[in-house]
């Protein structure tokens, strides 16, 4: 078992939390690591229904609107089973600026039809859509419907992903689950693809399917069971679109993840070129040991995004082999880069020349430092988050009627721990992440994370070994602040620990609920919390020199206790969205976009299963998602909602606010500030880059001066002269000794004064 960090789901016996609402009891107790989820095996089954089966009813979305934002949801088709998008691997809706939507999925063909047929429709305004039937019913090695090398004779189609982007052609990506002489090893993984000959629009030519894995060209495949694909499609910087897509080798054991790339396309047909492992459970160091902890169980499969000039990164999350002694000891994010499309990665540097760089232990602590500061400061503010021990709320003398301040630290306790346990720096990272690499090459992760939590009685709390980590680790997303976290550095190959973290989608209420129990299980929810499920999203806008992305989950919208059972029941599931406009510096708060009813069982109305598009656009953006019929149990004894048919939706979010900072494209110069503004560096504390934004309402001379604690001056950063607008100076103190200095900024006369704190 991972020894420094213990994965809590305790009984609570006592919350002490001041101005907060009680919090309830009755969780079971369980002490271990988490591990990452086993890959789902989902059976090549044909269901038998009466001809008089009653199907649920149909949910109409009627268009939700906020003060800036609006939403519309098209029903496209439907699914025999929710299974093609439940995980956040595949990208079945893709987005080609100016041209049109592409959605790709398991299509529904009957209730005692197989589940692996493929569909696809598309849509040029994201509203009419046009809808082609059964694109996988003949292999590029000729075999067709009913005679096909799988266990029933017709398509297994599997995890499918759309590829559109300018100047292409519309692209569906899956893999077939195949007998084993065909596709190799013990599923047959087969990966295809075909595309649209005559664009986008209502009609629809598809060629009959091509290899991805040039190793299909002989059966078996070389390599072989290629399954679950995280594909892509883009533009190729204005020159001919690239596919891009990883795939795991299921058979392999430990497992190994194949990239394939395309060096050439004409007309929709990509030459490509060869799979090579790009990821493997089972990497080693140059000197032989293990990369990963425990062959792998801890490590996430890998997550990539290219953009359209070819620069890229590939991440896993993960402990290291030798976390129990040595940084990182933390479960944290490790990347590697690519300048052309893929065919390279970064190599022979980074950790244990492995390629890879990582968040490292300090920069995650200093991150989660600041921003558990930030809400223990201001616990009016963040009533909903985690607070320090030291936080201080106000609160009203009974006897004067004065306000006092009174300690409203967080002291969480559990049933086999003695005394409370309080909130510490660290994170811990599941294992489903979302990335995204920007125009300019800076790297976008929002993935699922819950703070940590040590034991003060038995010591755990103290940091004997002077890591900066508590001894005794606790993980906790129950109680505030476990969800989805976003980090972005600019460039984190060169400045590896310019990272910036915020809480993007507090959780806890959904990890708190027993879904297991519940009327609306997810699959895996009897032996798996639900950091494992709700996963996030984020995607970029396509138009050039935008700053504006956007983030998408889906959740636990309602739920109910039960004094009888003590268990803390889900209603709802519905998907939230936020934008930013100034790449991820500040957000938009986070809108409930769906916001249908709960309902009864089985009249329930839940959005599941989503994924955003491959970009959008500065004013909106499109989501995937399926929503299950319960009246329709498709692979009985369900499990989760997944084991019903499901109906598939494309709903587009617009959002036209600008947030704060927030100066769109082209726009910027036009927006200037109404008076000169020192703002506060960020991050703060940092090591050993920092950024200082300053507004100024017109042009004028800038001195920006630096002091220590003591009040002496150290340098003058900036003497220039500025024109009016926002800028920002990118601060490094490299050279500097740790410790509190000042930054003091005069223009046009004003002077302004802010503190900076250097950690290193």
């Amino acid at each position: 078992m991972k020894r420094s960090v213990m994965f809590v789901l305790a009984l609570l016996i006592a919350i002490p939390l001041f101005g907060r609402g009680a919090r309830h009891t009755g969780k079971s107790v369980a002490k271990m690591s988490p591990k990452k989820l086993p890959v789902k095996h989902e059976p090549a089954y044909i269901n038998t229904f009466g001809a008089d089966h009653r199907f649920g009813p149909i949910t109409h979305h009627s268009g939700n609107s906020g003060r800036d934002s609006e939403w519309s949801a098209a029903l496209l088709d439907s699914s025999l089973n929710g299974y093609g998008p439940y995980n956040p691997t595949p990208n079945p809706l893709s987005y080609a600026l100016d041209e049109g939507y592409l959605a790709v999925y398991r299509q529904f063909q009957g209730l005692n039809a197989t589940a692996g047929y493929i569909g696809a429709s598309q849509s040029e305004d994201g509203e009419e859509w046009f809808t082609e039937q059964t694109l996988n019913t003949r292999y590029p090695t000729g075999e067709e419907e009913p005679s096909l090398p799988t266990a029933t004779g017709t398509p297994q189609g599997r995890y499918p992903s759309a590829g559109f982007a300018p100047g292409g052609n519309p692209t569906a990506i899956w893999n077939e689950y195949t007998n084993s002489d065909h596709g190799g090893g013990t599923y047959g993984g087969y990966p295809l693809y075909t595309y649209d000959s005559q664009g986008i629009g209502e009609f629809s030519t598809w060629v009959n399917p091509f290899h991805l894995n040039n190793g299909c060209n002989t059966t078996p495949c070389d390599p072989m069971d290629l399954w679950n694909g995280n594909s892509w499609v883009n533009s190729g910087g204005g020159a001919d679109p690239r596919l891009t897509s990883i795939y795991n080798a299921w058979s392999n054991t430990p497992a190994d993840y194949f990239f394939i790339s395309s060096n050439f396309h004409a007309n929709g047909y990509f030459i490509l070129n060869n799979a090579y492992i790009i990821a493997s459970d089972g990497e080693t160091t140059p000197n032989g040991d293990p990369l990963w902890y425990d062959f792998g169980n801890y490590t996430s499969r890998p997550d990539f995004h290219i953009n359209p000039d070819g620069i890229g990164y590939m991440g896993q999350i993960s402990y290291s082999y030798y976390s129990d002694t040595d940084e990182p000891k933390l479960h944290t994010f490790f990347y590697k880069k690519t300048e052309d499309y893929g065919e390279t990665w970064t190599q022979d540097e980074g950790f244990e020349g492995s390629g890879y760089n990582y968040i490292n232990d300090e920069t995650m602590i200093r991150l989660t430092d600041s921003l558990f500061q930030l809400f223990t400061d201001s616990p009016e503010d963040y009533p909903n988050q985690l607070w320090y021990p030291d936080a201080v709320c106000d609160s009203v003398d009974e006897s004067t009627g004065d306000t006092i301040e009174i300690a409203c630290g967080d002291s969480i306790f559990y049933s086999n721990v003695d005394g409370p346990c309080f909130l510490t720096p660290g994170l811990f990272m599941y294992y489903d992440f979302d990335i995204r690499t920007d125009p300019d090459g800076g790297l976008h992760v929002s993935t699922v994370a819950v703070p940590m939590l040590c034991p003060d009685s038995i010591g755990g709390c103290e940091d004997s070994d002077g890591d900066g980590l508590a001894d005794t680790l606790y993980t906790e997303g129950r109680f505030g602040s476990g969800g989805h976290y976003y980090f972005y550095n600019p460039d984190p190959m060169d400045q590896p620990n310019n990272w910036r973290l915020s809480l993007l989608n507090d959780l806890s209420d959904t990890y708190y609920a027993d879904w297991g129990v519940s009327d609306i299980p997810h699959i895996n929810s009897g032996s798996y919390p639900p950091m494992y499920y709700f996963y996030p999203q984020l995607a970029l806008s396509g138009e050039e020199d935008s700053q504006v992305m956007w983030y998408a989950g889906y959740e636990g919208s309602a739920f109910t206790w039960s004094e009888d059972t003590m268990f803390y029941y889900p209603q709802d599931i519905d998907i939230y969205m936020a934008k930013s406009t100034d790449l991820g510096a500040t957000w938009t708060d986070l809108e409930n976009v769906t916001n249908t009813p709960g309902g009864i069982y089985p009249d329930k109305s839940l959005e599941v299963g989503i994924h955003m598009g491959s970009n959008g656009t500065d004013d909106e953006v499109a989501v995937f998602f399926q929503m299950p019929d319960f009246y329709t149990e498709t692979y009985p004894p369900s499990t989760g909602y997944e084991d019903f048919m499901n109906r598939v939706y494309v709903g587009i979010y617009s959002n036209d606010a600008q947030g704060e900072g927030g100066n769109v494209g082209t726009d910027y110069e036009d927006l200037n500030p109404m008076r000169f503004t020192l703002q506060q560096n960020y991050p703060n504390p940092f090591n050993p880059v920092t950024q200082i934004k300053y507004d100024m309402d017109k042009a004028g001379d800038v001195v920006l001066d630096l002091f220590n604690i003591r009040g002496a001056k150290v340098r003058t950063l900036l003497s220039e002269r500025r024109e009016a607008g926002s800028h920002q100076y990118t601060f490094d103190g490299s050279e500097l000794a740790s410790g509190v200095y000042f930054y003091s900024m005069t223009a046009n006369g004003i002077n302004q004064t802010r503190k900076l704190v250097l950690m290193k």
